[in-house]
Order: structure tokens, then C-alpha cells, then sequence
């Protein structure tokens, strides 16, 4: 019996597609936050706690389009959280770069000016403080553990509808030439002895 397909494939396409979303999602999170979370929420460590919060929520976003691949692989965990790592960054950078004095300015000439400009101050950034890392190791730490915990269901789903092969076939019986087959059920009738004297039955 055949083993059961991981749908790796699918998994990474969608996991692609699934970034894509999620990028999208995070900028508007960015632009749009600061209507629907309290100021305080926004204000506490300088913002970094609210990044991070975001970052956590598109991540289990993103988690839970992945599911949809229904995916076995024990690479789509991995896949998912460089996917949640690349959503959380490319938001976020493609927010400043549509940010004009606080004002989101989504046309896309000015995206095209100052997305690679932003890019670059965010991979300085990285480098020179750990504070920009906690919204990415957020992101990909809870898209590595909710990814994981569903293939390890996926996977258990499938052990337990596909039965194990027996490794060793039944031998068949051995029965010498020309012996006839015998129901093992039905018993031989005894021989009689020819020199005993016959039941002569009722009279």
C-alpha cells in the first residue's frame, strides 16, 4: 500500500500566497491601527509592543491560510515562519513607504520611489538594534508552532486511517505431490477391522 502524499507543493504555493495576504494585511494594520487600538496599547515601549502584537496577529493569520493546504510535510512548518518573517517585514516597509506625515499615500509612484529607499534603512536597522528583530521573531515563532502542531494532527490523521503493511507474508501451506485436499475441518472416518463381525442391524 502506497505511503500517504505530504502535499508539499501545495503547501508552499499556498504558504506563497498566504505571505503575499499578510503583507497587504500588515500594512493596513500599520496605517489603519491607531483607529481601533488605544493610544496607550500604541505607547507602551515605544511602539515595540504594539509591532509586536501585530506582528503575532498577521502571523496567525497567516497560519490559518496555510492550513488550507492540509500539508503533512515537516518543511511547511519551517516555510510558513520564513513566510511570516518576509510578511512582517515587507508590511511594514512598504508602510513607511506609503506614509506621508502620518497620512497613508498608497499611489504607486510613490511606492516605487521609496520602497527600495526603505528597505534598505530597515536591513541597517536590523543590524544595528535588536529592537526591530522582536516583531519578526514573534511572527515567525507563532507561524512555526501553530504550522507545526497542525501537520503533527495532519500526520496522525493519516497513520491512523492508513493500516501498517506486514512486513512478512504468510508462507503457504505445504502439501506433498499428489496429496489431496483436505478440509482440515471434516475428521478422516476411522478404518474398520475387515476381520470384526458386521452389525447385522434390525431384524
Amino acid at each position: 500500500m502506497s505511503q500517504p502524499r505530504s502535499r508539499l507543493l501545495s503547501g508552499l504555493v499556498v504558504g506563497f500566497m498566504a505571505m503575499l495576504i499578510c503583507t497587504i494585511a500588515h500594512a493596513a494594520a500599520l496605517h489603519y491601527g491607531a483607529r481601533f487600538l488605544p493610544a496607550a496599547f500604541l505607547a507602551a515601549g515605544d511602539g515595540l509592543w504594539a509591532l509586536a502584537a501585530i506582528a503575532f496577529a498577521i502571523a496567525l493569520l497567516l497560519s490559518l491560510l496555510v492550513f488550507l493546504a492540509r500539508s503533512s510535510s515537516r518543511v511547511l512548518p519551517w516555510w510558513s515562519a520564513l513566510c511570516a518573517i518576509a510578511a512582517v517585514a515587507l508590511g511594514g516597509t512598504t508602510a513607511r513607504a506609503t506614509s506621508t506625515g502620518g497620512q497613508p499615500d498608497l499611489s504607486l509612484d510613490r511606492l516605487r520611489t521609496t520602497f527600495p529607499s526603505e528597505l534598505t534603512n530597515l536591513w541597517s536597522s536590523l543590524k544595528d538594534s535588536w529592537e526591530p528583530w522582536l516583531p519578526l521573531a514573534a511572527a515567525a515563532l507563532t507561524a512555526y508552532v501553530v504550522v507545526r502542531i497542525r501537520v503533527g494532527r495532519v500526520r496522525a490523521r493519516q497513520t491512523s486511517v492508513t493500516p501498517p503493511e506486514d512486513p512478512t507474508p504468510a508462507e503457504p501451506e505445504y502439501r506433498a505431490p499428489f496429496e489431496p485436499l483436505q478440509s482440515p475441518t471434516s475428521p478422516s472416518r476411522p478404518t474398520g477391522d475387515l476381520f470384526a463381525p458386521r452389525d447385522p442391524g434390525p431384524a
